[in-house]
């Protein structure tokens, strides 16, 4: 169950539905919230106070407008954000980093990653992206899987944190059926071709029935579903046409070359969905 949550506010309206989130978590579970902002150490010194004062006053007020629960603190401190946020993650013992979409700046993105992308790889916590802005709790969650074991840590992460209490939740697979494109190229008959498809199919969602159940997650009730097609590109189309609230995945933690080259299907699904994305690092 949540103990802690911490969420990072630039102060933009980008930043809002990450706080009015955090708040709505912490006042359903009764957990610590603590709302954070970093003001760049490379200014000079009197603007930094300036800054500070500025920013503790919009937070306060920001969250006083919102019904907060009492237990909330606003902490405003100097350095660089992404490290920053980490390190008051970490400090506080916060198990949920809560955080808006972080406006795209290319050329950088691509080598870096946002704001949001490189807490998510270094702070060592589940980090929630937060876009809906009604702050409603989530009814609907999908569990994006490949069966990996990223993947099944981010939902034994999301269950142990009580994310998925009271929600319908489905997990979603996507696969390629390869014998299917296979045989059509090969120019296998028809009736043939759809009766070694459905094995294929048969066997994938036995073989993802069996994934889910290793996961002991009690008696978490979820649904299940197969989707043809691989990769954010074919997660986002079903996000796009069911519209869950919540979206959680787990990531690999590339960095660097790696992550530029293999790419991240947790990035870009980050990158382009509209709702709500808990991002589940290997190491939170």
């Amino acid at each position: 169950m949540l103990k802690s949550i911490l969420v990072a506010s630039d102060l933009s309206s980008r930043a809002k539905p990450a706080v009015q989130r955090a708040v709505q978590l912490a006042d359903a579970t009764g957990a610590k919230l603590a709302v954070l902002h970093v003001v760049e150490d490379d200014l000079v010194e009197s603007r930094v106070r300036e800054e500070i004062s500025n920013a503790e006053t919009f937070l306060s007020d920001q969250i006083a407008g919102l019904g907060a629960p009492s237990h909330v603190e606003v902490a405003v401190v100097t350095g660089h954000a992404f490290h920053t946020i980490g390190e008051e993650a970490r400090a506080r013992e916060a198990d949920l980093i809560v955080m808006g979409a972080h406006r795209r700046q290319f050329l950088r993105d691509v080598f870096v990653g946002t704001t949001i992308e490189r807490v998510t790889r270094t702070a060592g916590r589940p980090v929630l992206m937060a876009n809906s802005k009604t702050g409603e709790r989530w009814r609907k969650v999908f569990i994006a899987t490949d069966m990996s074991d990223a993947s099944g840590y981010a939902a034994r992460k999301a269950h142990e944190l009580g994310l998925l209490d009271g929600a319908d939740v489905t997990f979603v697979h996507g696969y390629a059926p390869i014998t299917r494109q296979m045989m059509t190229h090969a120019g296998i008959p028809t009736e043939r071709v759809h009766a070694e498809a459905e094995k294929e199919f048969q066997s994938t969602r036995r073989e993802l029935g069996r994934f889910i159940q290793s996961l002991d997650l009690g008696d978490l009730s979820y649904n299940a579903r197969i989707i043809e097609g691989v990769g954010a590109d074919a997660i986002a189309g079903l996000v796009e046409q069911a519209k869950p609230d919540l979206l959680v995945i787990g990531t690999r933690g590339l960095s660097g070359v790696r992550r530029l080259f293999l790419g991240s299907v947790a990035q870009e699904l980050m990158g382009s969905v509209e709702i709500d994305v808990l991002a589940v690092p290997p190491q939170a």
